[in-house]
């Protein structure tokens, strides 16, 4: 598959159905567990799995920061035709990656209770989260490493097994969490062992890669090294705000829901905010099939097949947000019962509450594309900008401001807000690029 020279739409649908599949996918772990475990504990599993939450986001923000950006230069010197240095962006990144995830590793290990409590867990949630924490600790850096891993795999001309890998871990996740929660009767500690051993299948299948014919990921003696990092840094830096952002925004608004709210509302968000994060995760298999293509014919020197994958991406993006949009308006009922045994109260709340966050939906797999492909033409400042007006500047700004000026309520409106501003400046910097 040449992607300097194959039809354009041929090679972009090839690598976006398994990337759009791994995203899909990699989003199980959260969703699945969030679903058994409030349908075994009820609403207050759903409530204490919101506050672990965010922990899925800083584990991928940490594979983007390095994975995308290493990804990027891997693939620009591919096109280039400059071996030496697309070994170099695989080594720099692969070591910065397991440094980083070795310091996290440690800070959970040792303040998860503070983490907890810093995420909105009060004296009633924290017992079920820390259950729950008690088996994820163990197998913290499959998370970082699973998600770089994809991404280099997929770079290097393997998007079927990066896909592959990534629906076995999820359907072991599947049929494991019911298993070990209801007929082992575990609970939600059955959840999260069925978790961290489905990642830990996704890590040992795309190590397949590194033994086949394609494979040209190798490690090679590197030098200015803390140079290459830094710029390794700064294009995976987008989507690092990207990734950690969502985490950051769940933790504002777990804790302003509890300020102008309660319990029943902090699960009602809980459902909301886990299938806003499954929509943008799938949205990252736009930018991922995009990235390689735009990269490396960005390195040839190609802006025709460059813009037609833009154009594409776009295209993808819209279908995608509008689809997500209206399943989330017309069932909000319907999804919380999948997650949980809902109250009266819950029941009442939730249509409200879901129809006037989910119409964020619209534009959010379009802003997640814009950074990725922005990235992959190293216009470092502008994936930066709608990265972080989409993950994290409007919606802190808006989360403080609109209960304030407009009413508790106006909470409920802040993502929308946030992503349609966000597509307006995305429109403009894309224009920037034909």
């Amino acid at each position: 598959m040449d992607l300097q020279t194959g039809s354009v739409r041929k090679i972009y649908f090839r690598y976006l159905f398994p990337s759009l599949f791994s995203g899909l996918v990699m989003s199980i772990y959260s969703l699945v567990d969030m679903i058994v475990v409030g349908q075994y504990e009820g609403p207050s599993g759903t409530a204490a799995l919101a506050c672990v939450s965010p922990l899925w986001a800083f584990f991928c923000c940490l594979s983007t920061l390095f994975g995308n950006g290493g990804a990027v230069l891997f693939s620009n010197a591919k096109g280039e035709g400059k071996s030496d240095e697309s070994r170099a962006a695989f080594t720099v990144s692969f070591v910065l990656v397991c440094t980083i995830s070795a310091v996290v590793w440690f800070v959970i290990a040792v303040f998860d209770k503070q983490l907890l409590r810093l995420f909105g867990a009060d004296d009633a949630l924290l017992p079920l989260a820390l259950r729950y924490m008690k088996w994820l600790k163990l197998g913290i850096p499959l998370w970082p490493l699973g998600y770089y891993l994809g991404m280099f795999v997929r770079n290097d001309g393997s998007p079927m097994l990066v896909g592959a890998a990534t629906v076995c871990g999820g359907v072991f996740n599947i049929f494991g969490d019911f298993f070990l929660t209801f007929t082992c009767d575990l609970g939600i500690e059955g959840a999260a062992i069925a978790t961290v051993v489905g990642q830990s299948l996704v890590c040992l299948i795309q190590l397949l890669h590194l033994f086949s014919r394609k494979n040209t990921l190798a490690f090679t003696k590197v030098s200015s090294f803390w140079k290459r990092g830094i710029g390794i840094a700064s294009i995976g830096f987008s989507s690092f705000l990207c990734s950690v952002g969502m985490g950051i925004v769940v933790v504002l608004f777990n804790n302003q829901i509890m300020r102008y709210f309660g319990s029943n509302e902090l699960a009602v968000y809980g459902v909301a905010g886990n299938l806003f994060t499954l929509v943008q995760t799938f949205s990252y298999g736009i930018g991922n099939a995009a990235q390689p293509i735009v990269a490396e014919n960005m390195g040839a020197g190609k802006p025709d097949r460059v813009r037609q994958v833009r154009n594409l991406g776009c295209l993808v993006a819209i279908g995608i947000g509008l689809a997500a949009m209206a399943i989330a308006l017309l069932f909000p009922n319907q999804i919380v019962r999948l997650y949980m045994k809902p109250s009266a109260e819950i029941l009442a709340a939730a249509p409200g509450i879901m129809r006037r966050y989910f119409t964020c939906l619209l534009f959010l797999p379009f802003n997640v594309y814009a950074t990725y492909y922005l990235q992959a033409m190293r216009r470092v400042k502008a994936s930066l900008l709608v990265s972080l007006m989409q993950s994290v500047l409007l919606c802190t700004v808006f989360l403080y401001l609109f209960p304030v000026i407009f009413g508790q309520a106006a909470i409920w409106y802040v993502m929308l807000f946030a992503e349609l501003f966000t597509a307006l400046a995305a429109i403009l910097l894309m224009r920037k690029t034909s």
